[in-house]
């Protein structure tokens, strides 16, 4: 099989290209382009049976130099973030790896390229969304402490909630950090199985709601762990949409 490789950092397409052979022994890398320039020279003119194409490159973001032609070959897009998961769809992905890239992350990618193939006259777009399934959202954040930085997976999240101009995170185990995130982007990046808005101040965790009290003209104030300083009222209008969320 014939692969081209999309990465700017030396390190990391050497990395990707060990990890490629060792899973595919007979696969022969092509090329490795650095910018999204490069790697439409190498997709005209080699044309790779398949491309493992890092989202940010050299000359910045790939879908701004792929968006301009057509690609006819399966994609497996590798980042250090998750955000554009839905933008990838529409460029022929297979896969969408997160950094850092392991050797199983490699191997579960040629399984989804062979899934696809023995399924290859159905519709492609409804293959995609299927292979992507759970990789769509966000899965964990990098929060600061100090000079030090932690990432938190969206397990150990309880609520984001907005004071004083800016959005918190608040962990499982009461303690809270900033993040750089409107509340309206992390209703785009979470997933709704587990999160939900309920109001302009937060988004909560399924497991952060403890209880449901009857407020005032149909609203309720959800009882949340931890517990917050202030009353969290949801409106009438939300109050089913919560019930339906909490009951599934």
């Amino acid at each position: 099989m014939r692969i081209l490789i999309g990465e700017d950092e030396a390190p990391a397409s050497k990395h990707l290209a060990r990890l490629v052979r060792e899973v595919k022994p007979s696969s022969e890398i092509i090329g490795i382009a650095e910018t999204g320039e490069e790697a439409l020279n190498f997709i005209n003119e080699e044309n790779p049976e398949l491309i493992f194409m890092d989202i940010e490159l050299a000359d910045g973001p790939c879908f701004e130099k792929l968006d301009k032609v057509k690609i006819s070959q399966p994609v497996v897009f590798t980042t250090a973030y998750n955000q554009y998961a839905l933008k990838a769809f529409e460029l022929n992905s297979i896969d969408y790896l997160v950094k850092p890239i392991n050797k199983e992350n490699i191997e579960r990618a040629f399984e989804k390229l062979d899934s696809l193939r023995s399924r290859i006259l159905e519709e492609p777009l409804v293959i995609a969304k299927e292979l992507f399934n759970q990789e769509s959202f966000k899965t964990r954040f990098l929060v600061k402490l100090g000079q030090r930085l932690i990432p938190i997976t969206t397990k150990e999240i309880a609520y984001f909630y907005v004071a004083d101009k800016l959005v918190y995170l608040m962990s499982t185990e009461k303690k809270k950090y900033v993040v750089n995130y409107s509340l309206s982007e992390l209703e785009e990046l979470l997933d709704p199985k587990h999160f939900f808005r309920l109001n302009r101040q937060y988004i909560i965790h399924h497991q952060a709601i403890r209880e449901l009290e009857p407020y005032f003209k149909g609203q309720v104030v959800a009882k949340l762990l931890p517990n917050t300083e202030e009353q969290v009222i949801v409106s009438r209008k939300q109050t089913p949409s919560l019930k339906d969320w909490m009951g599934n």
